[in-house]
């Protein structure tokens, strides 16, 4: 029992081993796959990257190259296109047609029978086209870039429809390089040689006539400046001469101004000074004069002699009783009365 069971895991592993090889086809990502079956013909589709049906001895697969094929006329490997342009000359232009296949073609292309030679195909259907139309250049329009761009651009649509019969799409008509013959080179590059010292010439004299022009005119932009400068210094001194009589005359009415004031107010200071000193003295005339009136009353003299009486320091008084006035003098109120109030 245990030897048949391992004998069913080894038929299943030997089968799952082998049935994907031999009943899967794998399809890289570089190609694109085209199935042919015994009574189907060809599939009508492109099989992509994977593993696909393919029962053995019933299909059989066309893989074709998916990437970018490049179509070269070079120098390089010898075969450059040869192109007579509209002066009859002959140039040689390296050319580069990069193109793939189109999408859903691959399987036309093998049911076309074109699997082996359609590369070869596009080439020679590429190179009457290609002529044709670069033919139109001349030799001063394959010197211009933009000409050269122009004719490339105007190819690619014209060369796409030709090579739709073929189930291939380009995608750029690139001109790299182009070349006159030998004898024709040494002219043109001569003829070229002569235009470009003309052009240098013409340069050459256009900077003297541009330098000339750029002398004159610094020459009259520093006389303008000069003018300018003598036309604003003199400016300058008019306004410095009129503002200082301005200046002067302000200065001359401030001077008069105050003196003026000064004079004004020195004679008024003195007026009302000697009014003042006048009051003053009025004042104490009438003080004097009311003083005097009043201690010419006999309250006024009473009062005088009362402050004449505080005043009073008599003294050391040695008297003589033998004198014969000494009463007189000093023995009465009479006596004291006229000795200090004048009675």
């Amino acid at each position: 029992m245990i030897k048949k069971l391992i004998y069913t895991l080894s038929l299943i592993v030997i089968a799952g081993w082998i049935f994907p090889r031999a009943c899967l086809e794998a399809i890289d990502p570089h190609e694109v796959g085209v199935r042919r079956s015994l009574t189907g013909g060809i599939d009508e589709q492109d099989f992509g990257v994977g593993y696909h049906l393919s029962l053995p001895f019933w299909h059989r697969w066309y893989k074709l190259k998916r990437t970018i094929h490049y179509l070269e006329f070079a120098e390089e490997s010898g075969a450059p296109l040869d192109v007579r342009t509209k002066e009859n000359n002959v140039i040689f232009i390296d050319v580069s047609v990069p193109y793939h296949i189109a999408d859903d073609g691959a399987w036309q292309i093998v049911r076309a029978g074109f699997e082996h030679d359609y590369v070869d195909k596009v080439r020679s259907a590429s190179i009457g086209i290609l002529r044709k139309y670069l033919a139109e250049l001349s030799n001063l329009d394959v010197q211009d870039p933009n000409k050269r761009q122009a004719i490339a651009q105007k190819i690619l649509p014209v060369l796409n429809d030709t090579l739709a019969q073929y189930h291939v799409v380009a995608t750029h008509v690139v001109l790299r390089a182009i070349r006159f013959r030998s004898q024709y080179e040494d002219k043109l590059q001569n003829k070229q040689l002569l235009v470009v010292q003309g052009r240098l010439d013409e340069a050459l004299r256009a900077e003297s006539v541009a330098k000339q022009e750029t002398e004159t005119l610094e020459k009259s932009i520093d006389k303008q400046v000069v003018l300018k400068e003598e036309e604003w210094n003199k400016k300058i001194e008019e306004l410095r001469s009129q503002y200082g009589l301005e200046i002067a005359a302000i200065d001359a009415e401030a001077v008069q101004y105050d003196r003026q004031t000064r004079a004004a107010a020195d004679a008024l200071y003195n007026e009302l000074r000697a009014e003042g000193d006048l009051a003053e003295t009025l004042a104490e005339a009438m003080g004097e004069k009311l003083k005097a009136e009043a201690l010419s009353t006999n309250a006024g003299r009473t009062f005088s002699a009362i402050e004449a009486a505080n005043q009073f320091q008599l003294g050391t008084i040695t008297l003589n009783s033998s004198d014969p006035d000494f009463l007189y003098r000093f023995g009465s109120m009479a006596a004291w009365r006229r000795f200090f109030l004048g009675e």
